[in-house]
């Protein structure tokens, strides 16, 4: 494989918005900077707590560390949160649910002065107990990460489905999509997304799972459920939260044996990487993320 690639800088936040166009053309070649251009992003991962009325109304919020979180951003939140409505939930003493929710924003250059933001994805999970839910009971080995890869410092985030069966074990496994953060051809870039997604799926196949024994998904035929495997290269920090990271974005493969059960795209992106997560848990939203 030839590991001819341009490693993604650091992205540093102004006000409310990323350099990003600079940044990344400052690596790259002439000839590849429009199209550069136009595939990097850069997100940030938000997590906190919403509170949702019976009805599916919001009735406040909460955001982890926002003191730390550009203000931008926190005033985003408040203002697209306000306009959030949920499907209706029965309940029977409580007039509310609070529930975990977890927010990626994206930052695209529109041009070599202008940058757009929006809220790409977003997850609100209720706290079911471990015997109402899909957890992992024998954890195999993680992927190996290939050595020609990581000593090149190419990074990547495989986004895993699987399909479980009641024995606990895999039945169906497959990748929607792998973002990069390491910039090359657009033949490299395919090759690398290649070995990470194959890599990942080998690995998680082989892991054994614990099917919920109670609660409103105990008695399903099967169950859904996205994996992100994050992979980070030597000498790179590992993302944190509430800080930018940059990478290319993959595209998007449709999965046929999920036929419209798992996460949608809104949701996918996310959720916290190296941890497996069910839809059967998540609060269905009735309104667009970004209002309108």
């Amino acid at each position: 494989m030839d590991i001819t690639m341009r490693s993604i800088t650091p992205l540093r936040l102004f006000g409310t918005l990323l350099c990003l166009c600079a940044a990344v053309s400052a690596h790259a070649a002439k000839r590849d900077d429009d199209a550069i251009r136009r595939q990097a992003e850069s997100s940030l991962l938000v997590s906190g707590d919403i509170v949702i009325a019976a009805d599916g109304t919001v009735l406040g919020h909460t955001l982890d560390g926002a003191d730390t979180l550009p203000k931008g951003i926190v005033d985003l939140t408040a203002k697209l949160a306000s306009k959030w409505t949920f499907e209706p939930v029965a309940l029977a003493d409580a007039q509310a649910t609070r529930s975990r929710m977890s927010l990626l924003y994206v930052v695209k250059p529109l041009d070599e002065n202008r940058h757009t933001v929006e809220l790409r994805s977003a997850s609100f999970n209720v706290d079911l107990p471990p015997e109402a839910r899909v957890t992992i009971a024998r954890k195999g080995r993680m992927p190996a990460y290939p050595q020609v890869l990581v000593t090149n410092g190419i990074g990547a985030t495989v986004y895993l489905h699987l399909q479980i069966g009641r024995d606990g074990k895999v039945m169906n496994i497959d990748a929607s999509h792998v973002n990069l953060r390491a910039i090359g051809s657009e033949k490299h870039m395919a090759q690398w997304r290649d070995a990470f997604a194959k890599l990942s799926i080998q690995a998680v196949r082989g892991w054994t799972f614990k099917p919920p024994t109670t609660g409103p998904y105990a008695d399903a035929p099967h169950w859904i459920g996205t994996m992100p495997v994050m992979f980070i290269a030597e000498g790179v920090p590992e993302p944190q939260p509430g800080k930018w990271e940059a990478y290319i974005p993959g595209p998007r493969r449709i999965i046929p044996w999920l036929d419209g059960q798992g996460l949608t795209a809104e949701q996918t992106d996310a959720l916290a990487p190296n941890q497996f997560h069910s839809p059967g848990s998540s609060r269905r939203m009735t309104s667009p993320l970004m209002g309108g």
